[in-house]
């Protein structure tokens, strides 16, 4: 028998022992995956029908099947990934004898989002998320994961229909937390609460008195108006609304309009700005001595009456007093037996003082005027200096007498 080694034999041998070794080492250089490991990996390839292919360094490209990509209800693979994006996956079946890799996207996110949420919680920040769908009892919000919203904590005030609230992006503070089964109860309301307390903090700190800003109008009260001045509400108080008398804010202002406002006061320890809609304006009385003048003629409306005087509108801002002697020309006893309130009608002007805010009128004048023949000098419903001095004289004398026999201030009557 012929004991002789073929040598192309003992090639082939060394050979197939070296293919073996650098196969053992190529299978070596590998990593060794365990099941609920996490990893990070390459997207290499994205099938709608089948799932995402991630390279981890793994022998084989791994797998994200459709139910592992993310905890939302049909999800197509292509609007949440591309190829080429690096991606964070949990291990979730590893079979090394057919090498085959499944992975799970999903529970990755879950994990990332569970963290943040505690970080979140612990150190009281806020955190913001798309308000998915519509529960009994409140809202799904997506946190990285399911977060729910009570209905309670939606809004500082009472929310009617929770659905105008699905697909906005909502701030958000984690109130609650479930370990166990990984359940996370939100609030926007203190989220809320928390963003105007800093923002109040901030505006609070910036405005000073006797500035102009510029806010919007939140809403309306019987009392005054509320100024948004971005992030905290001041207060316009009726009676700074407008230079003429209102009975409501709606007269001047209206919801959602945007105003410039003066800054009274501030008083940070109580919360509370005051703020001056009329003062932002121009003074219609600071030009009064300008438009008007002692003998004019004019029109005004009568708003409201008094047991001895009578007030008319001249112009938005100013109101004019008729006493009772100036009504007519005969003894009146009520301004309600001569005049309406609404009613416009023609007057003499016998006084007018800016300083004091003053303006008297007279109803008596103003008709003896239209019953005497005009004189030659007068135009426009003025007479000559020496008349109007006349008017002025006539009628201070009198109006003063009767003033301080009924016992009234006269630099009150605008009031």
């Amino acid at each position: 028998m012929d004991n002789t080694t073929n040598p192309n034999e003992e090639v082939n041998a060394a050979e197939e022992s070296q293919s073996m070794a650098d196969f053992e080492a190529y299978d070596k250089s590998f990593k060794t995956l365990r099941s609920g490991e996490f990893l990070t990996g390459r997207v290499v390839k994205v099938d709608d029908s089948e799932g995402i292919y991630v390279d981890v360094g793994y022998k084989t490209e791994g797998l994200v099947p459709l139910a592992q990509i993310s905890h939302q209800k049909n999800v197509v693979p292509s609007s949440i990934v591309k190829v080429g994006d690096e991606i964070g996956v949990v291990v979730q079946r590893v079979d090394d004898s057919e090498g085959t890799l499944t992975l799970s996207k999903k529970r990755a996110d879950a994990d990332a989002a569970w963290r943040r949420v505690i970080e979140a919680h612990e150190k009281g920040e806020i955190i913001q998320a798309p308000c998915t769908e519509q529960v009994k009892g409140g809202l799904i919000v997506d946190v990285g994961m399911r977060g729910f919203l009570p209905a309670s904590q939606v809004n500082i005030h009472p929310v009617r229909d929770l659905s105008e609230y699905i697909g906005e992006v909502l701030n958000l503070k984690v109130i609650e937390l479930d370990q166990a089964h990984r359940k996370v109860v939100l609030s926007r309301k203190q989220a809320e609460e928390q963003i105007r307390k800093a923002n109040k903090e901030a505006v609070m700190s910036k405005i000073e008195v006797n500035q102009i800003i510029t806010g919007k109008v939140a809403r309306l009260t019987n009392f005054g108006a509320f100024v948004d001045l971005g992030g905290v509400d001041g207060l316009v108080h009726i009676s700074e609304l407008s230079y003429k008398r209102i009975k409501h804010p709606s007269e001047v202002v209206q919801a959602g309009q945007t105003i410039d406002v003066l800054v009274l006061r501030v008083e940070p320890e109580r919360d509370r700005i005051s703020l001056s809609l009329r003062q932002a304006q121009p003074d219609p009385w600071d030009s009064v001595e300008d438009k008007y003048h002692v003998g004019d003629l004019i029109d005004v409306t009568i708003v409201r009456m008094a047991k001895h005087f009578t007030f008319a509108e001249v112009t938005d801002g100013i109101e004019g007093v008729i006493p009772m002697s100036e009504l007519a020309n005969h003894r009146v006893k009520s301004p309600e037996d001569v005049l309406q309130i609404g009613q416009v009608v023609k007057v003499r002007v016998i006084e007018v003082n800016r300083e004091t805010r003053r303006m008297v009128l007279s109803v008596k004048q103003a008709s003896e005027e239209a019953s005497e023949p005009r004189p030659s000098n007068e135009r426009g419903g003025r007479r000559n200096n020496n008349s109007s001095n006349s008017y002025s004289e006539a009628s201070s004398n009198t109006l003063g007498d009767l003033f301080k026999a009924k016992g009234i201030d006269v630099n009150h009557l605008g009031e």
